[in-house]
């Protein structure tokens, strides 16, 4: 929970992620729904730790993906390992590389999440992985590893469609992916079957916030400071996509939200000033970056790493969440994901484009390097950033790089 005696109204008395939310509540003084919404993140993991020694299933799974809509429709929560960075930290670190012989220029997240569920062995907590081969074979190893320390893992094949596959290709993956599903319930529940009409509430109830989350981030467009980066990030991050584990709790949020914001009047003079950005790559936990942002004057209105392709529902629910998953998952990622940025540069005619990823993705380095040179090559102003997951401030450097690239397109 979000500690209410840790009042952090200056930031430089941050010193870890959950005072940078802490922070945030008290830039958001005026937006009871923002409030809600941070309250939400900081309480989302321990809130599901309690569930499960309570009794309520709950498993670590993948944030932005098709995993929180199935898990839910089974009666479990979804529980994304990827806030597990906010609570690591150097000792974490130490951890995976010393323990476990990860080479240091490994991935942060990946070592973060290994760090943190070898720390909550043998204590009772959610002790099921549902991972995905098709993340990064860093994490692949990860969850091999846990297997052998004991975590009940499962994971699905690896999930690409290539550019050029459709007709009886395609239909054949799907079929395939149909398999993959049920073998994710009988995981989970032992029975080889989901409840199709609960999955269908799930399907029609992600269409339903994606439609609001859109609208949320068109009024952001023309009230660029009244949601913050960081609280921008938070919300389409993890709640988008797993709701911080309390669906109908976060929808009644974002419903506050959206009537907040509609009742907000434009200011011209904002619109005059600010800095429009679009956010490539990674959204981790280095909340700092976020924070620079916004005091230099900028602002985050295009994300690209936001799902925003709606589930069909007009054929069979676990039929939808298949297509969906290869609607969403194309071979040749970068180049595609390249066109999604060049056209959220063009809708928001944004002055520059932050380009972040992980110390020690390599994989990730190389879509950033083509994105920069794409462009430098149209004449657009990049920063390409590497941190890591873990908690803390970012280091100086990295935060007085960003203040210098907004105020530059200030100027």
């Amino acid at each position: 929970m979000l500690n209410a005696s840790r009042l952090v109204e200056d930031p430089e008395d941050i010193t870890s992620q959950n005072d940078y939310i802490a922070y945030s509540k008290v830039v958001h003084a005026y937006s009871p729904a923002i409030q809600k919404l941070l309250d939400l993140s900081v309480e989302y993991v321990p809130l599901a730790e309690e569930g499960f020694k309570a009794g309520r299933p709950a498993v670590w799974c993948v944030a932005n993906s098709y995993q929180p809509a199935l898990l839910y429709a089974l009666g479990v929560i979804p529980v994304s390992y990827g806030e597990l960075g906010r609570y690591s930290s150097k000792e974490d670190m130490l951890i995976a590389e010393d323990f476990y012989q990860f080479p240091v220029e490994t991935c942060s997240m990946v070592k973060c999440s290994v760090a943190q569920w070898h720390k909550r062995l043998n204590s009772g907590t959610i002790n099921r992985i549902l991972g995905s081969s098709s993340s990064c074979e860093p994490f692949n190893l990860g969850f091999e590893i846990m297997r052998q320390r004991g975590y009940d893992v499962f994971h699905n094949e690896v999930i690409y469609r290539g550019p050029s596959v459709s007709g009886e290709r395609l239909e054949q993956l799907v079929k395939f992916t149909i398999d993959q599903l049920l073998d994710v319930a009988e995981w989970l529940t032992g029975e080889r079957a989901v409840d199709e009409e609960k999955l269908g509430q799930e399907v029609a109830r992600k269409n339903r916030l994606l439609t609001k989350l859109k609208k949320i981030l068109d009024l952001r467009r023309t009230r660029p400071f009244y949601m913050k980066s960081l609280a921008t990030i938070l919300t389409l991050n993890v709640g988008l996509n797993n709701y911080f584990g309390r669906p109908e709790t976060f929808e009644a949020t974002i419903d506050a939200l959206i009537e907040e914001l509609e009742n907000t009047p434009v200011n011209e003079k904002d619109l005059a000033k600010v800095i429009p950005l679009v956010w490539a790559g990674g959204t981790g936990q280095e909340f700092g970056i976020y924070e620079a942002i916004d005091q230099a004057g900028g602002a985050l209105l295009g994300l690209r790493s936001v799902p925003f392709r709606f589930y069909r529902e007009d054929i069979p629910p676990l039929e939808s969440v298949a297509r969906w998953i290869y609607d969403n998952s194309t071979a040749g990622a970068g180049v595609y994901a390249r066109n999604v940025l060049d056209s959220e540069v063009e809708r928001l005619k944004a002055r520059g484009v932050i380009l972040y990823g992980y110390i020690g993705c390599s994989f990730a380095s190389v879509d950033r390097e083509m994105w920069r040179r794409f462009f430098h090559d149209k004449g657009l102003a990049c920063i390409n950033l590497e941190g890591s997951f873990q908690t803390g401030t970012p280091t100086g450097q990295v935060l007085t790089r960003v203040k210098a690239f907004v105020e530059m397109l200030a100027a």
